[in-house]
C-alpha cells in the first residue's frame, strides 16, 4: 500500500488493473458532469440523481436508477482528484474476517497526486466545501442519519426506495409522524 499499489475494484471513471488506476473515458465524463453540476452549478445531490436517471446515464454497475447517496459517494471519493487513501476498512478479527470502517483505529495510507485525476483540485475543493456546508447532521459516511430509528431501514415494496418520515398535522393541532416512500414523496 505504501508503494501505491491499488487494492480494490474498478470504479466509475477508473479501471484497476495490476494494482494501477487508469482513466476510463466514458465513466470519467459522467464523474466530471456530477462534480460540475454539484460544485459549479450548485445543483443538489437529489436533483443530480434525478437528472442522471432521466437522461439515461447508467450507474457503474449498469443500473438505470441513480440515488442521491450514490452521488454523495462519488463526490466524497478522493480518487477522482488523483489522491489515494487506503486502509479505509480494517479486519480486527482474522478468524471471522469481518471488516470494519476505519475511524482512526488503524493509520490510513495516503498518497497525494498518485494517479491521473478526473477532476481538478479546484473543483474538488469546491465540492468538498459544499458537502461540509450541507452536512447538517455531521454524517461523513454518505449513509443515512441515525436521527430517527427507521431512517434508511424501511424500503418500498414497489420501487425499493427508502421511506422518509414526515409529520402530518391533525385537526386538533397535534402532529403525527408517518413514513412514506421517498420516491412518492418527491
Amino acid at each position: 500500500m505504501e508503494k501505491g499499489v491499488v487494492f480494490g475494484q474498478s470504479l466509475l471513471g477508473y479501471d484497476v488493473k495490476d494494482g494501477k488506476l487508469s482513466v476510463n473515458p466514458e465513466g470519467a465524463e459522467i464523474v466530471r458532469l456530477i462534480f460540475h453540476k454539484y460544485a459549479v452549478e450548485k445543483v443538489s445531490t437529489s436533483q443530480i440523481a434525478r437528472f442522471m436517471t432521466e437522461e439515461g446515464y447508467c450507474t457503474y454497475r449498469g443500473g438505470s436508477k441513480w440515488k442521491p447517496n450514490t452521488v454523495i459517494k462519488i463526490l466524497n471519493n478522493e480518487k477522482y482528484v488523483g489522491d489515494l487513501v487506503q486502509k479505509k476498512t480494517y479486519t480486527p478479527d482474522f478468524l471471522t474476517h469481518a471488516k470494519r470502517t476505519n475511524k482512526g483505529e488503524v493509520p490510513f495510507v495516503t498518497i497525494e497526486n498518485h494517479h491521473e485525476p478526473i477532476v481538478s483540485r479546484e473543483v474538488w475543493n469546491m465540492a468538498q466545501e459544499r458537502l461540509r456546508q450541507n452536512n447538517k447532521h455531521g454524517n461523513t459516511s454518505g449513509s443515512h442519519s441515525n436521527r430517527y430509528v427507521f431512517s434508511g431501514r424501511i424500503k418500498c415494496g414497489e420501487c425499493g426506495s427508502s421511506f422518509v418520515g414526515r409529520f402530518k398535522y391533525l385537526k386538533d393541532k397535534s402532529k403525527v409522524r408517518r413514513w412514506s416512500c421517498g420516491t412518492a414523496t418527491n
